[in-house]
């Protein structure tokens, strides 16, 4: 989130800093000095936190907008900006305090939020909205109001009730953390493979294992996919996958590493970036396969993958945590390349087009589900 003022930034990150190292944990050099019975200031810094942690700390966050601590659970308040009788929430610091990433597109004018997509578009003075490539209708229109957007509260039922957990209390929005953690960083050490459920293993029968090479492959099928001309023998249907070369779509892929991302990029040819899901539709169409905008909607294509079988080209998808959204949500897509290793756009650890390795406790626990769209 790059958008928001020094300010904000500032209070969030010092928050989201003193949650992540566990609110009042002492380093090394604070437990000797306790040890040695030495009072420092580090030592009383690290005391008041875990107290104000326990007894409740309020922390300002935008144009009075607040995060509060109470024992183990967090809240935010967002209060309301009321413009002729109607009352709304400012969209960059909603955004902001959730954890979405934003944009306003001024050539469009069309302010988007969303993970590491833009899967949320709302234009001024218009009350259809656009949530996964779906139109919405909602009962008020947004404003542009002192050069900022403003959200009616009557959209959230529309766009976010199910992600987002909050209720409205007098002029304020409460929203409450999901009290869900990820315990590894995006950059951290690889795992090694311990029989875990949260291990990720390939189809041994991938006929594209191995080196990424295209000599000697021969379009692979899915077996009972094709039954019948797409017809499970019980009736179901199924979707008849393309056949594609997919070490000739890695490579392709590995063609755009380095485009820089940006979130809610518009179409490649126009902008020369990426964004998670518009990277992996602009590859998958090299191949004739067409994909949604979104990476929840690309979620919803393709045939199932269990994360211990899968094979090259498969795409997977992860939630991207945040203290106030929900971890069932699709927010990012990758391709998956062979070797434990998926190529995607990303803000992070590096910014755009990279490869990274899954055998990390992040992705391991942010992992949802594995589709593949071509066979």
């Amino acid at each position: 989130m790059k958008r928001y003022s020094k300010r904000l930034a500032g209070s969030v990150l010092a928050l989201s800093v003193m949650i992540a190292s566990g609110c009042g944990q002492l380093s090394k050099e604070q437990n000797q000095a306790r040890q040695l019975d030495i009072p420092n200031r580090e030592q009383q810094n690290a005391d008041r936190q875990l107290s104000e942690q326990w007894n409740g700390k309020t922390t300002p966050a935008g144009e009075g907008g607040s995060i509060r601590i109470q024992g183990q659970s967090e809240q935010a308040t967002i209060p309301f900006k009321t413009v002729n009788g109607v009352d709304y929430v400012v969209g960059p610091e909603f955004a902001t305090i959730v954890g979405y990433r934003f944009k306003w597109d001024e050539g469009a004018g069309i302010f988007k939020f969303g993970d590491n997509d833009a899967v949320f578009e709302l234009k001024p003075g218009n009350m259809k909205a656009m949530r996964e490539n779906q139109s919405v209708e909602l009962a008020e229109a947004p404003i542009l109001h002192n050069s900022q957007v403003h959200i009616p509260v009557s959209a959230f039922a529309f766009l976010l009730s199910d992600e987002i957990s909050y209720q409205l209390q007098g002029k304020n929005m409460i929203v409450n953390a999901s009290g869900v953690g990820v315990t590894g960083t995006i950059d951290g050490p690889d795992e090694p493979n311990t029989g875990s459920e949260l291990d990720f293993e390939e189809d041994p029968n991938d006929p594209y294992k191995g080196p990424t090479s295209t000599e000697g492959k021969v379009a692979p099928t899915l077996g009972l996919s094709r039954w019948s001309g797409g017809i499970w023998p019980f009736g179901e249907a199924v979707p008849v996958l393309k056949a594609v070369d997919q070490n000739a779509l890695i490579n392709q892929a590995k063609r755009y590493i380095g485009v820089k991302y940006d979130f809610g990029a518009n179409p490649y040819p126009q902008s020369g970036k990426f964004d998670c899901s518009t990277f992996t539709q602009y590859v998958f169409d090299k191949y004739g396969v067409n994909l949604p905008r979104t990476a929840r909607s690309q979620a919803n294509q393709g045939t199932s993958v269990s994360r211990k079988s899968l094979r090259k080209g498969d795409l997977m998808f992860y939630y991207v945590p945040g203290r106030f959204k929900s971890n069932k949500v699709v927010g990012h897509v990758g391709i998956y390349m062979g070797g434990n290793n998926m190529i995607h756009a990303s803000p992070e650890p590096k910014d755009g087009v990279q490869i990274t390795s899954i055998n990390k406790a992040y992705w391991k626990q942010t992992y949802l589900k594995a589709k593949r769209v071509a066979d």
